[in-house]
């Protein structure tokens, strides 16, 4: 998949750059291996990279979008996504997010991870997660975002601290 910049951009780091960065970490926690939660991180699918701010040499923010489409393993006996797999979605794109902003980024853990369920998404449907880096330190970056359906309508929203070495 091949992205174009928007005609205002004019950051310090491409976007092929931070499209390498996103699919590194992408293929890293695959390599977890973890599985319950491997099955729909490996289904992301990337859609768009936005950076939002950068200083000197190196971006200061993004906002990464990946789709999804629900398989009934991601689902509750009630035939909408489970919690659990909201959590572990937003956790991962949530990671993702943060090895796109802080280059070089490694040991990436969430510290605070909150998410708020709004409306189901039921089996078979496309959904969008969109999550935005605020801020980023040497060490911790502060993200938020949200999980949305086909109809663009805001099922779940996320708010998640994250650490990190460099």
């Amino acid at each position: 998949m091949s992205f174009t910049a928007p005609e205002s951009y004019n950051y310090p780091v491409s976007v092929d750059e931070l499209t390498r960065r996103a699919h590194a970490q992408h293929k890293e926690l695959l390599s977890a291996n973890v599985k319950l939660t491997t099955p729909p991180i490996s289904r992301l699918q990337l859609v768009s990279i936005q950076p939002t701010g950068s200083k000197h040499t190196h971006i200061t923010g993004a906002v990464v979008t990946y789709c999804l489409t629900v398989d009934p393993a991601d689902c509750n006996t009630w035939g909408a996504i489970h919690g659990g797999c909201v959590f572990t979605l937003c956790n991962a794109v949530g990671k993702i997010t943060t090895a796109v902003v802080a280059c070089g980024a490694k040991n990436i853990v969430s510290t605070d991870l909150t998410t708020n369920y709004l409306a189901s998404v039921r089996v078979g449907a496309t959904v969008t997660i969109e999550i935005e880096c605020l801020r980023a330190t040497k060490s911790i970056a502060f993200l938020r975002g949200c999980i949305k359906d086909s109809n663009r309508n805001t099922c779940y929203i996320c708010v998640q601290n994250v650490s990190f070495q460099l």
